[in-house]
């Protein structure tokens, strides 16, 4: 079945089978929407339901049969197995070179791409460049790429995958079909988690920090969010003390900190543990433990389940303000006096 490895996103399934079908496939695309949802995994489905050749019967793909009379991949060829395991020779990708901010795709490694794609694909295949966090690009590597975009050489398809597109130049925007994904709901995270081995307990807490994203919930280390959870509430549960929250805020904002920018939805997301930690204390205090998804020794209620509750969404607005560009370490630092306030019982201003 076409598709099958793409989970949770029907919609863009539905788009690129029917494009597909009517052999009206863009020569661009832009996949928008935030990471660990699929857009990588949409861009190699398409990439082999386009160059399977399980039915080939001589003379090229699928001996010469047009776009709507494919068959679904097969999986199992030589050149399914070749694309499953990112070695095929006309399935080019770009992508920073590492998880920092601040790392950048390059503009040598796009005109290299550029150079290769000059060239008609070997047997019939269809070529395709995936360009993962295309926002990552530099200046000039855009510019070397949207030269591209304007005059596409034929059976070569550019696949740019982006959170935002405001991220990217409008002139590439124009010249690309978007197709936008969804975030994955949490029951999809949690059974993709099952088949993948977790246990229930792990597989419910990752999907409920996974923000929509299976990428994300694959990728949490859970001695890490133990350690992040074990600093913040510990904060929360001293006397307050301004330096001592600001010095708190630096610390968990350098580690999304970048040297151009900071990744403020890491950091947004990253907060999400103190709210299912604020969940679980609710659920506790209402006399429901069974309810709770962190693992490990419950935390006894810091406040009642209303001054829990109004806590919670003190942290929502502090995530909310960290997304709008509001200075991290500031809004951080108000949160935990605010959370702090509030289960005391006291109001703030």
């Amino acid at each position: 079945m076409a598709f099958e490895g793409l989970l949770g996103q029907a919609r863009v399934t539905a788009q690129l089978t029917a494009e597909m079908a009517a052999g009206k496939l863009a020569h661009a695309y832009l996949f928008c929407g935030p990471e660990g949802v699929g857009r990588a995994t949409a861009a190699l489905e398409l990439f082999l339901a386009l160059n399977c050749q399980g039915a080939a019967d001589g003379g090229g793909l699928f001996g010469g049969a047009a776009q709507e009379d494919r068959p679904h991949p097969c999986r199992h060829c030589p050149a399914c197995q070749r694309a499953q395991a990112w070695r095929h020779e006309e399935l080019l990708l770009l992508q920073p070179p590492g998880e920092a901010a601040s790392s950048q795709i390059k503009v040598e490694d796009v005109r290299e791409a550029m150079a290769a794609m000059r060239f008609a694909p070997l047997g019939g295949a269809t070529r395709m460049l995936l360009i993962r966090q295309a926002q990552q690009m530099n200046a000039t590597a855009a510019n070397a790429l949207l030269k591209t975009l304007e005059e596409p050489p034929p059976r070569n398809i550019i696949v740019l995958t982006v959170g935002d597109p405001r991220e990217l130049l409008p002139t590439i925007v124009s010249r690309c079909r978007k197709v936008n994904f969804a975030p994955l709901t949490e029951e999809t995270i949690r059974q993709a988690l099952l088949a993948r081995g977790l246990d229930q307990a792990q597989a419910s807490l990752r999907a409920a920090m996974g923000g929509g994203s299976l990428g994300r919930a694959l990728c949490l280390d859970h001695e890490e969010q133990q350690r992040l959870l074990g600093r913040l509430r510990q904060a929360l549960a001293r006397p307050a003390d301004a330096l001592d929250d600001w010095a708190l805020a630096e610390e968990l904002v350098g580690q999304f900190r970048g040297a151009e920018r900071i990744d403020r939805q890491g950091l947004a997301d990253a907060l999400d543990l103190l709210a299912l930690d604020l969940r679980d204390q609710a659920v506790g205090a209402l006399g429901k433990p069974e309810l709770r998804l962190l693992p490990g020794p419950a935390a006894a209620p810091a406040a009642t389940p209303p001054a829990l509750v109004a806590a919670f969404g003190r942290l929502r607005q502090a995530q909310q303000e960290i997304l709008a560009n509001a200075s991290p370490e500031l809004a951080v630092t108000v949160m935990l006096q605010e959370m702090r306030a509030l289960a005391a019982g006291r109001a703030f201003d």
